[in-house]
């Protein structure tokens, strides 16, 4: 786990951030001024030995202090007047990677400089070489869905020889109309993705030089998805998250951007959220319809069902299919979190009309919260006027908690088990949950669920394939009428 406790930087008086350290593409969201790059500044001394005096030589007093924490080491760094470590002294914590900072301090900018664009008109043949098919490639496929798009970029020999015609970087160069383009008059898309393809690239070459390609490394990344259209961020995305898994990467990005969120599971979203009180609050595990909230629209929907989480999402949408209550309208059924955080993300859209006026709102919580929810908002409480259904199930952990493990139902384990459990019986499941210690304290049913979503998987199962059927499953062997007709009334 990495951690970083930040003491009066910035607009960050006392903030703690924990993240995991493993392989797959993470980010932090939140909305403008909440302190994102701020954060990616601090966490940038994990890759950069220089990044507090570089970024933070301005900012600070002589009670600022940024420890940082990882896998037992502690450092801890405070301002007297510069920066300097003061702790019992742990080796320094540096972890191979790179920071790729924003439009003040990314290096993709460094040559985006009136003093540098002049140069780029003097770029002989002689001074290229064809780029590598890492960057060319992915630059075509993020951009332009054509991994062959750009087969005629080029880029200075070395770094010594752009050092010689005066670039700080080394930019890269394509042909158009018998002239040589510098990424610097590309468009903002194509600069700031060669710049980030050429980092990684560098990165992958660098690993396999130190023969490390089996060691985690870590990758800081704030406003990736600067300048790109909507479907080359779904494409970065993807493109991301196989390069996390493919070269063992631990990827944080800061972003805003509604398409790259939804890429990723719950887990994997810190959303930082500044209370009325100016501290700050991170959501995580976080949906991405929460951490995205104040950027959604309806996008043409006459009906958004709001829902805890994707399992409720299933059921809900195979009561919609099986009573097709999407004909002729348009439905979107979208998993918030917990259900506080459910109707605070409907009072929220219902208050700000960010959906527009043809659009209607409701939120189907889990059955086990009702009586707390109708007291908790009863009568006279804004949350109360909100329109709201309860799955007629607790929720879909804790039913098959209680006919499998609290009030065991035969007839029920017996068809579960022949539904997704041939190669080991349910059985043999139940009874290794039942002697684990974790049991005892599992009153939400989720490590039951977690246990048997993992054996699922080693039976040849997707996770998400999984959760799918099982709720096909649930429904078929429980009594959901009474949801689908509250469902019709509402849609009606």
């Amino acid at each position: 786990m990495l951690q970083i406790e930040v003491k009066n930087i910035r607009s960050l008086d006392d903030f703690t951030l924990t993240l995991p350290f493993q392989a797959g593409l993470h980010a932090i969201a939140g909305e403008n001024g909440v302190g994102k790059s701020t954060i990616f500044s601090c966490l940038s001394k994990f890759v950069y030995r220089g990044a507090l005096r570089s970024y933070f030589r301005s900012d600070g007093n002589a009670t600022s202090r940024i420890t940082y924490s990882n896998n037992g080491q502690v450092n801890s760094w405070i301002k007297q007047p510069n920066w300097k470590r003061d702790d019992q002294g742990d080796p320094e914590i540096l972890l191979d990677g790179f920071y790729e900072g924003s439009l003040i301090f990314g290096s993709r900018f460094a040559d985006a400089h009136l003093s540098k664009l002049g140069k780029s008109h003097n770029i002989k043949s002689e001074d290229l070489v064809k780029a590598s098919d890492f960057v060319v490639k992915n630059l075509g496929r993020i951009l332009r869905n054509n991994e062959n798009h750009y087969s005629s970029l080029m880029k200075i020999k070395t770094k010594t020889k752009a050092e010689e015609l005066g670039f700080n970087g080394n930019p890269y160069f394509i042909e158009r109309n018998g002239k040589w383009v510098s990424q610097l008059f590309m468009s903002s898309g194509e600069l700031l993705l060669i710049g980030l393809l050429h980092f990684i690239n560098e990165r992958i070459e660098l690993k396999k030089k130190r023969n490390i390609t089996d060691q985690l490394s870590l990758i800081l990344v704030d406003e990736i998805e600067l300048a790109l259209h909507a479907s080359a961020q779904q494409r970065l995305a993807g493109f991301l998250n196989n390069i996390a898994s493919v070269s063992n990467f631990c990827i944080y990005f800061a972003t805003h951007s509604v398409q790259i969120i939804n890429t990723l599971k719950p887990d994997n979203i810190f959303y930082i959220n500044r209370a009325i009180d100016k501290s700050i609050d991170i959501v995580n595990p976080c949906y991405p319809a929460y951490a995205t909230r104040s950027l959604y629209s309806n996008d043409g929907y006459d009906l958004i069902i709001l829902v805890e989480d994707d399992l409720a999402r299933f059921i809900v949408e195979k009561a919609i299919r099986e009573e097709n209550l999407s004909q002729s309208r348009m439905i979107k059924v979208l998993p918030c979190g917990g259900w506080e955080k459910t109707l605070e993300l409907q009072l929220e859209m219902k208050t700000s009309l960010m959906l527009g006026q043809g659009c209607d709102l409701i939120s189907i919580l889990d059955g086990d919260i009702e009586s707390e929810c109708l007291k908790k908002y009863g009568q006279g409480t804004r949350e109360a006027t909100l329109k709201k259904l309860f799955l007629p199930i607790h929720s879909v952990e804790k039913f098959l908690k209680k006919k499998l493990i609290d009030e065991p139902c035969v007839d029920f384990a017996k068809k579960f088990g022949d539904r997704f459990f041939i190669a080991r019986s349910i059985e043999d499941i139940i009874n290794d949950y039942s002697t684990s210690p974790k049991t005892g304290s599992d009153n939400s049913g989720k490590n039951l669920f977690r246990v048997l979503t993992a054996c699922a998987e080693d039976q040849g199962h997707t996770r998400e394939r999984f959760k799918s059927e099982l709720c096909s499953f649930l429904t078929e062997n429980t009594e959901v009428s009474s949801l689908k007709s509250k469902l019709s009334q509402a849609v009606a």
